[in-house]
């Protein structure tokens, strides 16, 4: 796995590389400043397979680096790893919210180092031999009616959204808050109620417009609020936001539902392509680590799901028999 690693303490850039190859990589190339990093990012002779980035360097900071990095095509789906001292909430939410995949505080030992490495290599590997699309789902989707490049549950790269992260980032940032000892955070999930629907009849460029589309209301009805989301697949979306910074969860539902009745979206033959969402109750983290994190988010799909069941419940049809005397 090539690694670059990007900080401007010369102690960091001699000690990084010498734990790493312990572990087994050994192959780092290291700079020290966001601006050489660029230019080897930039010009596309080597292609890093991991990346550790410094936040506060002299001139172009690492978050800067990092929403950089990820214009460039080669590097979209990269890990990234944030190596830094700064561990307020300012700078992890900024970090994410660049394209950060991780982020680590200083001092790091060898075990830690390992762990976080051991997690790139996965993703990379992962990426290598089978794209996310086709990842098999859990249980068969309806039989669609277009042949889909990527299967119902599998997660989608949606673009254009500033506030919207891979789901492993975002299981790395609810861990990464708990780390820091940051809390007041609430996780809470959005389910599109006929996305398997949507799914199976449209194409994949329609269900992509379906996805896209919620995404766009959810992240304008939370406008003014502090949050991260992520699409998860299987027409979930899960968001983690600052307790006190959301509007009620019933007016964030009425809100989505709103905007996107506002947008008449339709098929490709002009039928209508009706979306209703559900939001479930708020879950708040108690964790410490990327698996506790995912484990929250698991409780937030299963509260929005049992939410989307309730309003099945009330809206089917009670059949009333009137038994004569």
């Amino acid at each position: 796995m090539k690694i670059l690693l990007v900080d401007d303490d010369p102690l960091i850039l001699e000690l990084v590389p010498l734990m790493a190859a312990k572990l087994g990589y050994d192959n780092i190339t290291a700079v020290s400043s966001a601006e050489q990093a660029w230019h080897l990012l930039n010009n596309g002779n080597v292609i890093y397979d991991c990346l550790l980035f410094d936040i506060v360097m002299p001139g172009m900071d690492g978050v800067e680096l990092c929403g950089l990095t990820r214009t460039i095509a080669s590097y979209r789906k990269t890990p990234i790893i944030m190596l830094t001292l700064m561990a307020g909430q300012d700078y992890i939410d900024r970090a994410f919210k660049a394209g950060a995949t991780d982020y680590v505080t200083k001092p790091i030992g060898v075990v830690e180092l390992g762990a976080r490495l051991r997690m790139a290599t996965e993703v990379v590997t992962a990426r290598q031999n089978v794209s996310a699309e086709n990842i098999a789902p859990s249980k068969p989707p309806l039989k669609a009616t277009y042949a889909h490049p990527f299967n119902f549950t599998s997660e989608i790269e949606i673009t254009g959204f500033k506030k919207l992260v891979s789901y492993e980032a975002l299981g790395n940032y609810l861990a990464q808050l708990s780390r820091a000892g940051l809390r007041g955070s609430q996780v809470i999930a959005v389910t599109m109620d006929q996305g398997e629907g949507v799914y199976t009849r449209g194409s994949p460029d329609e269900f992509d417009y379906a996805v896209y589309e919620t995404a766009d209301a959810i992240c304008e009805a939370l406008e003014t609020s502090d949050f991260l989301a992520s699409y998860t697949g299987s027409g979930i979306f899960v968001v983690v936001v600052a307790q006190g910074s959301s509007p009620p969860l019933r007016d964030i539902e009425r809100e989505i539902q709103y905007l996107l009745d506002e947008k008449d979206l339709e098929y490709d033959d002009g039928s209508p392509l009706d979306i209703t969402v559900s939001v479930g109750s708020p879950v708040i983290p108690s964790l410490n680590n990327a698996q506790s994190a995912i484990r929250t988010c698991d409780r937030a799909i299963a509260r929005a799901q049992h939410r989307r069941e309730r309003k099945n419940e009330v809206s089917r049809p009670v059949n009333i028999r009137i038994v004569g005397r």
